[in-house]
């Protein structure tokens, strides 16, 4: 496992936030860390602030990059397991440690976030009531006391916060920077980490405090820019990855690989169809069509034992799989 935690905190302005953040960091990080901190152009004298941290790595940016940009301008200096810090965040004790103890709970997770009071999605705690450092405290002990590093596994964390695994960091990289200024890019790396084979997932004992939107604010958006803004970056992903919009974004990819899978069958290339449907499996490992077309496509490459077992974990997702279980039958009898 990585000895350290490489963490990138990008901002841009909002030197109340920055201060109260890398605070917290400092005072409540019990894990191995390397801080990198990225300048994205500021004028309120976070680049100064920056500067003035000890042992953190700074880099500066003339002009506000975005997100994405800013961010990487950290990423391509880190290294064990990554993670990626809003600047309008606090973090209590504990939380580092916690948050990996979540990650490496499973060598397939790819991904971890944690729990928020303001955050969209199942991450969301909409009971979290925290005036201050001391409700902060409670909320992250009494999560932890509840549910330890246990984790459940979601289509998408959101990037407030995010715990990259080294080997997924590797094989995936940076963040895509045509998202401009910000938005959708961490639904993105969900999805390439996904596709990668790994578990995207939500630590459920883990907590991060998020005022939310603080960045957007001080760059001027308005309601009606970050509606635009929204709608521009959501265009942007579905092209990108074929998708419908207001359908389940990794429901469809999956679905997509395993048709993809299907032609390549018809076709009679079996290694590309296997292919295809390792990665539709590991977007989405709850379609037993899938398990069941991938003992289909091992059986015709003269391997049953591994048919079957593919059949098996068709049964075990949808027991009424009738074309599963008749191609059990067919395998077990072809062993004979």
């Amino acid at each position: 496992m990585p000895t350290h935690v490489s963490i990138v905190i990008p901002a841009f302005n909002q030197l109340d936030c920055c201060r109260q953040c890398i605070d917290s960091v400092l005072a409540n990080t019990d894990y191995p860390y390397k801080l990198l901190l990225v300048d994205n152009g500021s004028t309120d004298g976070v680049s100064e602030y920056f500067d003035s941290i000890p042992d953190a790595t700074v880099i500066h940016s003339e002009t506000n990059l975005g997100f994405p940009a800013g961010a990487n301008l950290g990423l391509t200096r880190a290294d064990g397991h990554v993670l990626l810090l809003n600047s309008d965040t606090i973090v209590p004790p504990g939380w580092l440690s916690r948050l990996v103890s979540a990650l490496e709970s499973n060598r397939r997770i790819g991904m971890a976030g944690p729990m928020s009071n303001n955050v969209s999605g199942p991450q969301h705690l909409p009971d979290a009531r925290v005036n201050n450092t001391g409700d902060l405290t409670i909320v992250s002990e009494t999560l932890w006391r509840d549910y330890a590093a246990s984790v459940d596994d979601l289509e998408r964390i959101v990037g407030f916060c995010m715990l990259i695994s080294e080997p997924a960091f590797k094989a995936i990289g940076l963040l895509d920077e045509s998202f401009g200024i910000g938005n959708l890019e961490d639904d993105d790396y969900c999805l390439r980490v996904k596709k990668a084979g790994y578990r995207v997932c939500m630590a459920k004992g883990c907590f991060v405090f998020h005022y939310g939107s603080r960045t957007f604010q001080a760059m001027g958006f308005t309601s009606e820019s970050y509606r635009e803004l929204i709608h521009r970056n959501e265009s942007l992903f579905n092209g990108k990855w074929g998708l419908d919009h207001g359908q389940s974004r990794t429901g469809q990819l999956a679905r997509r690989r395993l048709h993809e899978a299907q032609s390549l069958q018809a076709a009679g290339e079996l290694k590309g169809a296997v292919a295809c449907l390792a990665e539709s499996i590991a977007i989405d490992p709850s379609n037993p069509d899938a398990f069941n077309l991938l003992g289909l496509l091992l059986l015709a490459m003269g391997e049953p034992d591994k048919a079957v077992r593919q059949f098996d974990r068709a049964l075990a997702l949808d027991p009424g799989h009738a074309e599963a279980l008749s191609n059990r039958h067919g395998a077990l009898d072809s062993r004979d």
